[in-house]
Protein backbone atom coordinates (compact mmCIF):
# COMPACT_ATOMS: atom_id res chain seq x y z
CA UNK A 1 0.00 0.00 0.00
CA UNK A 2 2.80 2.42 0.88
CA UNK A 3 4.94 1.57 -2.17
CA UNK A 4 2.91 3.83 -4.50
CA UNK A 5 2.49 6.71 -2.07
CA UNK A 6 3.59 10.11 -3.44
CA UNK A 7 5.97 12.08 -1.23
CA UNK A 8 3.89 15.21 -0.58
CA UNK A 9 1.83 16.71 2.21
CA UNK A 10 -1.12 19.11 2.28
CA UNK A 11 -0.80 22.56 3.76
CA UNK A 12 -3.42 25.31 4.02
CA UNK A 13 -2.55 28.17 1.67
CA UNK A 14 -5.80 30.21 1.63
CA UNK A 15 -9.15 30.11 3.40
CA UNK A 16 -12.27 31.91 2.10
CA UNK A 17 -15.77 32.24 3.51
CA UNK A 18 -18.64 33.01 1.12
CA UNK A 19 -21.30 35.20 2.72
CA UNK A 20 -24.80 36.17 1.61
CA UNK A 21 -23.40 39.15 -0.31
CA UNK A 22 -22.58 36.78 -3.18
CA UNK A 23 -26.25 36.00 -3.69
CA UNK A 24 -27.14 39.67 -3.32
CA UNK A 25 -24.64 40.59 -6.04
CA UNK A 26 -26.03 37.88 -8.33
CA UNK A 27 -29.55 39.19 -7.73
CA UNK A 28 -28.58 42.76 -8.63
CA UNK A 29 -26.71 41.57 -11.72
CA UNK A 30 -29.73 39.56 -12.87
CA UNK A 31 -32.04 42.55 -12.45
CA UNK A 32 -29.67 44.75 -14.46
CA UNK A 33 -29.48 42.08 -17.17
CA UNK A 34 -33.27 41.85 -17.24
CA UNK A 35 -33.60 45.64 -17.53
CA UNK A 36 -31.13 45.72 -20.43
CA UNK A 37 -33.07 42.93 -22.12
CA UNK A 38 -36.36 44.82 -21.75
CA UNK A 39 -34.84 48.00 -23.23
CA UNK A 40 -33.46 46.06 -26.20
CA UNK A 41 -36.84 44.40 -26.75
CA UNK A 42 -38.55 47.80 -26.70
CA UNK A 43 -36.07 49.18 -29.23
CA UNK A 44 -36.66 46.19 -31.49
CA UNK A 45 -40.44 46.61 -31.29
CA UNK A 46 -40.21 50.32 -32.10
CA UNK A 47 -37.79 49.87 -35.01
CA UNK A 48 -39.64 46.94 -36.56
CA UNK A 49 -43.30 47.82 -35.89
CA UNK A 50 -42.91 51.60 -35.43
CA UNK A 51 -46.13 53.09 -34.00
CA UNK A 52 -47.62 49.80 -32.74
CA UNK A 53 -44.21 48.92 -31.31
CA UNK A 54 -44.10 52.23 -29.44
CA UNK A 55 -47.55 51.61 -28.00
CA UNK A 56 -46.57 48.06 -27.08
CA UNK A 57 -43.51 49.41 -25.27
CA UNK A 58 -45.72 51.80 -23.29
CA UNK A 59 -48.03 48.91 -22.43
CA UNK A 60 -45.00 46.81 -21.47
CA UNK A 61 -43.78 49.52 -19.09
CA UNK A 62 -47.23 49.62 -17.52
CA UNK A 63 -47.22 45.83 -17.28
CA UNK A 64 -43.92 45.86 -15.37
CA UNK A 65 -45.28 48.46 -12.96
CA UNK A 66 -48.44 46.40 -12.32
CA UNK A 67 -46.42 43.22 -11.75
CA UNK A 68 -44.18 45.09 -9.31
CA UNK A 69 -47.19 46.34 -7.36
CA UNK A 70 -48.73 42.85 -7.22
CA UNK A 71 -45.48 41.24 -6.06
CA UNK A 72 -45.04 43.92 -3.39
CA UNK A 73 -48.59 43.49 -2.07
CA UNK A 74 -48.27 39.70 -2.01
CA UNK A 75 -44.85 40.00 -0.30
CA UNK A 76 -43.20 37.72 -2.85
CA UNK A 77 -39.45 37.36 -2.30
CA UNK A 78 -37.54 37.89 -5.54
CA UNK A 79 -35.04 35.10 -6.06
CA UNK A 80 -33.05 34.35 -9.21
CA UNK A 81 -35.67 31.85 -10.46
CA UNK A 82 -38.37 34.40 -9.60
CA UNK A 83 -36.68 37.04 -11.75
CA UNK A 84 -36.38 34.45 -14.52
CA UNK A 85 -40.14 33.91 -14.32
CA UNK A 86 -40.79 37.63 -14.71
CA UNK A 87 -38.44 37.91 -17.68
CA UNK A 88 -40.09 34.89 -19.31
CA UNK A 89 -43.52 36.48 -18.86
CA UNK A 90 -42.19 39.65 -20.51
CA UNK A 91 -41.20 37.49 -23.46
CA UNK A 92 -44.74 36.08 -23.55
CA UNK A 93 -46.15 39.63 -23.64
CA UNK A 94 -43.87 40.57 -26.53
CA UNK A 95 -44.77 37.35 -28.33
CA UNK A 96 -48.47 38.21 -28.07
CA UNK A 97 -47.85 41.69 -29.46
CA UNK A 98 -45.83 40.29 -32.35
CA UNK A 99 -48.67 37.92 -33.30
CA UNK A 100 -51.21 40.75 -33.16
CA UNK A 101 -49.08 43.21 -35.12
CA UNK A 102 -48.28 40.69 -37.84
CA UNK A 103 -51.98 40.02 -38.25
CA UNK A 104 -52.64 43.76 -38.50
CA UNK A 105 -49.93 44.13 -41.14
CA UNK A 106 -51.48 41.29 -43.15
CA UNK A 107 -54.86 43.01 -43.05
CA UNK A 108 -53.34 46.33 -44.12
CA UNK A 109 -51.57 44.66 -47.05
CA UNK A 110 -54.94 43.35 -48.19
CA UNK A 111 -56.07 46.95 -48.60
CA UNK A 112 -58.22 47.36 -45.51
CA UNK A 113 -58.43 50.62 -43.65
CA UNK A 114 -56.37 51.06 -40.51
CA UNK A 115 -59.40 50.83 -38.24
CA UNK A 116 -60.77 47.65 -39.81
CA UNK A 117 -57.26 46.13 -39.99
CA UNK A 118 -56.72 46.68 -36.26
CA UNK A 119 -60.09 45.11 -35.41
CA UNK A 120 -59.58 42.14 -37.73
CA UNK A 121 -55.96 41.67 -36.65
CA UNK A 122 -56.88 41.49 -32.98
CA UNK A 123 -59.80 39.15 -33.62
CA UNK A 124 -57.71 36.76 -35.74
CA UNK A 125 -54.77 36.74 -33.33
CA UNK A 126 -56.84 36.46 -30.15
CA UNK A 127 -57.22 32.67 -30.20
CA UNK A 128 -53.49 32.08 -30.75
CA UNK A 129 -52.56 34.50 -27.96
CA UNK A 130 -55.00 32.96 -25.48
CA UNK A 131 -53.94 29.39 -26.32
CA UNK A 132 -50.23 30.08 -25.86
CA UNK A 133 -50.77 31.90 -22.58
CA UNK A 134 -53.15 29.30 -21.14
CA UNK A 135 -50.64 26.50 -21.73
CA UNK A 136 -47.99 28.55 -19.90
CA UNK A 137 -50.44 29.29 -17.06
CA UNK A 138 -51.13 25.55 -16.66
CA UNK A 139 -47.41 24.84 -16.39
CA UNK A 140 -46.97 27.68 -13.87
CA UNK A 141 -49.82 26.38 -11.68
CA UNK A 142 -48.29 22.89 -11.67
CA UNK A 143 -44.92 24.34 -10.61
CA UNK A 144 -46.61 26.33 -7.83
CA UNK A 145 -48.42 23.36 -6.28
CA UNK A 146 -46.00 20.52 -6.97
CA UNK A 147 -42.70 22.39 -6.89
CA UNK A 148 -40.63 23.21 -3.82
CA UNK A 149 -38.40 26.10 -2.83
CA UNK A 150 -37.16 28.22 -5.71
CA UNK A 151 -39.21 26.21 -8.23
CA UNK A 152 -42.39 27.34 -6.50
CA UNK A 153 -41.15 30.95 -6.60
CA UNK A 154 -40.49 30.63 -10.32
CA UNK A 155 -44.01 29.29 -10.88
CA UNK A 156 -45.55 32.10 -8.80
CA UNK A 157 -43.87 34.97 -10.63
CA UNK A 158 -44.44 33.26 -13.99
CA UNK A 159 -48.17 32.87 -13.28
CA UNK A 160 -48.59 36.47 -12.17
CA UNK A 161 -46.53 37.78 -15.07
CA UNK A 162 -48.27 35.75 -17.78
CA UNK A 163 -51.77 36.68 -16.61
CA UNK A 164 -50.92 40.39 -16.45
CA UNK A 165 -48.99 40.31 -19.74
CA UNK A 166 -51.89 38.63 -21.55
CA UNK A 167 -54.32 41.26 -20.30
CA UNK A 168 -51.83 43.98 -21.20
CA UNK A 169 -51.32 42.70 -24.75
CA UNK A 170 -55.03 42.14 -25.43
CA UNK A 171 -56.63 45.16 -23.77
CA UNK A 172 -54.06 47.87 -23.11
CA UNK A 173 -52.30 47.69 -26.47
CA UNK A 174 -55.62 47.57 -28.33
CA UNK A 175 -56.90 50.55 -26.33
CA UNK A 176 -53.79 52.58 -27.16
CA UNK A 177 -54.02 51.67 -30.86
CA UNK A 178 -57.65 52.73 -31.01
CA UNK A 179 -56.75 56.04 -29.38
CA UNK A 180 -54.12 56.64 -32.04
CA UNK A 181 -56.60 55.71 -34.78
CA UNK A 182 -59.00 58.24 -33.27
CA UNK A 183 -56.29 60.85 -33.83
CA UNK A 184 -56.56 60.06 -37.57
CA UNK A 185 -53.07 58.58 -37.92
CA UNK A 186 -53.39 56.58 -41.15
CA UNK A 187 -49.87 56.57 -42.58
CA UNK A 188 -49.17 52.90 -43.28
CA UNK A 189 -45.43 53.39 -42.81
CA UNK A 190 -46.09 54.14 -39.16
CA UNK A 191 -47.75 50.72 -38.88
CA UNK A 192 -44.70 48.86 -40.14
CA UNK A 193 -45.55 48.77 -43.85
CA UNK A 194 -43.35 50.40 -46.46
CA UNK A 195 -46.25 51.66 -48.51
CA UNK A 196 -46.27 54.33 -51.20
CA UNK A 197 -47.78 57.73 -50.60
CA UNK A 198 -50.76 56.82 -52.78
CA UNK A 199 -51.45 53.67 -50.75
CA UNK A 200 -51.23 55.62 -47.49
CA UNK A 201 -53.64 58.23 -48.87
CA UNK A 202 -56.17 55.58 -49.89
CA UNK A 203 -55.96 53.95 -46.47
Amino acid sequence: IRSGQLPFSLSQVELRAISATLGDTALQTSMIAGLIGVILVMLFMILFYRLPGLLASIALAGYMAIVGIILANLHVNLTLPGIAGIILSIGMAVDANVIIFERIKEELKLGKTVRSAVDAGFNRALSAVIDSNITTIIAAVILMFLGTGTIKGFGTTLLIGVVVSMLSAIFVTKFLLKQMIGMNIKNLWLYGINATKEDAKNA
